[in-house]
């Protein structure tokens, strides 16, 4: 690998983040590495979000309104696979705008020199705080089921396997988004992120969480309903 890699740090976006866009912009322009880009994709209904955007500095491209945000952010999140692809980026830093991370972090991950490595965080999906990552799925009723590490595994030690981690904090090399496009289904209650490892499962690509890269998360009250649409 060359000494430092071309990052394209980038996430789908909308005005329901608005509450944190100013801080997030402020990190993301402070991060302790020399060779990464930045882009926005706003794909809220109008376009007072998109200029807001553009208004702190930060590149931002529109994509297409739909209804489910399913729909919207795999739209979206294929508008960055596509740059990534096609203007010679080595990785795809995907970080979500309600995650603040340390300013190392590009260095912390890249470090290990992995396909696809995490950093992990706590949500709070209907009032049951968890880690946003898994080490495995079972079956529950018929239906497929995360698995959660417990804390003492995450605490055993810094470099953990995991199944399914997330797309908040994630960093991807190319040759993986070469092999696998995002995509969802409307009528299963999965987002992008999920179908996306499950795919690293079949094309057998090891998935990474680095244990002491926990970064804070601002969840919204809005949260919750995103998730289940």
């Amino acid at each position: 690998m060359k000494e430092y890699p071309k990052v394209l740090i980038a996430c789908p976006t909308w005005e329901g983040k608005d509450y944190i866009l100013e801080r997030f912009a402020e990190r993301v322009k402070q991060l302790d590495y020399p060779n990464y880009d930045i882009l926005l994709i706003d794909n809220s209904k109008g376009n007072k979000y998109y200029k807001r955007i553009k208004a702190l500095g930060l590149p931002v491209i529109r994509s297409k309104w739909y209804e489910g945000s399913r729909r919207r952010i795999v739209e979206a999140r294929n508008m960055i696979r596509e740059k990534v692809l096609k203007e010679g980026y080595d990785y795809y830093f995907s970080l979500e705008q309600d995650i603040i991370p340390p300013k190392n972090i590009l260095k912390e991950l890249l470090s290990h020199k992995k396909k696809i490595i995490c950093g992990w965080y706590y949500i709070n999906p209907e009032g049951a705080t968890r880690p946003c990552l898994s080490q495995e799925w079972t079956m529950l009723n018929n239906k497929f089921m995360m698995v959660v590490p417990l804390g003492v595994k995450l605490a055993s030690k810094r470099l953990m396997r995991c199944y399914l981690g997330s797309f908040g904090v994630c960093l991807i090399h190319r040759s993986v988004l070469e092999k696998i496009e995002f995509r969802t289904f409307d009528k299963i209650s999965f987002h992008d992120d999920t179908w996306f490892f499950m795919e690293c499962e079949k094309f057998k690509i090891p998935v990474y969480c680095d244990t002491d890269m926990l970064v804070p998360h601002f969840q919204s009250d809005y949260w919750d309903k995103l998730i289940r649409e």
